[in-house]
Order: C-alpha cells, then sequence, then structure tokens
C-alpha cells in the first residue's frame, strides 16, 4: 500500500490521466455514438457509486462500492494485457491493486483506501503508458472520481453531479 506521506508526490498522475481521458473524449466526439458507448458493467458501476458514494465517499458503503469496482477494472485489464502478452505488466496490477480491493471483503479506513485507490489508479496509468495497452477509461474515471472526492478535492461536487446522472 502506498504510504500516504507520499500522496501528494503520485496524485499528479492520476490528474495527469484524467486530463488525457478528457482529451480523447473530445478528440472522439465525432466517432459514432457506438464506439463512444459506456459499457452496460461500467453503467451499473458508475449506478452504484452514485447511491452511496455522493456526499458520503468515507463511508464504507461506498469504499466497498468504489472498491468492487476497483477489481474489476484491474481483473479486466489485466486481461486486456494478458491478451497482449505482457505477463510482468499483469503481475504489476495484480500487486499494486490488491489493497485496493480489499474493502469487497470487511471495512477498512478511508485513508487507508484512499491510498490503495491511488497506488492502483497510478499502476495502471504507468503500465498503460508503458505498455500502450489502456485500460476501459470509462471505468478508469471512475476511479480517478472516487480518488479525488476521498481527496476532498474542489471538482468533487462536480464529479459528484455527473454521477447523478447515473441514478
Amino acid at each position: 500500500m502506498q504510504n500516504t506521506s507520499r500522496f501528494g508526490a503520485v496524485f499528479p498522475r492520476c490528474l495527469k490521466i484524467l486530463m488525457i481521458m478528457a482529451f480523447i473524449v473530445g478528440a472522439n466526439a465525432q466517432k459514432s455514438f457506438a464506439q463512444n458507448e459506456v459499457s452496460p458493467e461500467v453503467m451499473q458501476y458508475a449506478r452504484d457509486i452514485s447511491s452511496h458514494c455522493v456526499k458520503q465517499w468515507d463511508k464504507p458503503v461506498c469504499l466497498s462500492e468504489v472498491s468492487q469496482a476497483t477489481l474489476i477494472l484491474a481483473a479486466n485489464y489485466a486481461g486486456d494485457l494478458q491478451s497482449s502478452g505482457m505477463i510482468g505488466a499483469v503481475e504489476q496490477i495484480k500487486q499494486h491493486c490488491a489493497a485496493a480491493t480489499a474493502a469487497t471483503q470487511g471495512d477498512y479506513p478511508a485513508y487507508a483506501m484512499k491510498s490503495a485507490f491511488t497506488e492502483c489508479a497510478n499502476k495502471i496509468y504507468d503500465v498503460s503508458e508503458q505498455t500502450s495497452v489502456k485500460p476501459d477509461l470509462s471505468h478508469y474515471q471512475l476511479l480517478i472520481g472516487a480518488i479525488m472526492c476521498l481527496n476532498k478535492d474542489r471538482n468533487c461536487s462536480s464529479i459528484e453531479q455527473q454521477l447523478g446522472a447515473y441514478q
């Protein structure tokens, strides 16, 4: 698990990927709706996070929802990496995202989960940069939004408003 004292040093990578995602979405705005469609699986996680997390990001039920979404994000991404023959990268994702899935099995302090989510998000970003195999960006964005809100980022209200569209 990432040491929380280093949190400030590693969090900017999460922001960088969020900005890249915003650019990609904007650049792809001309593509057909089907290519930009969010998968039903991600839509369900967005609904779950919206209904359990808005205004209560540090509550166990919210942490469990984000943890479950992170488990599936990491598993799907590891599968994509494995399909591309990137076995070493799969192991990195497993090692660095394991703690982020802990809240699916029990209650853990919000600060610990925030650190674990951040470590996982940063490793996904690093691996995607090293391998050019990208995660499902909509799913990844849910994780980044949760990290920002757990961090009490000033953009959390905007994130919560966007999540409200999934209710």
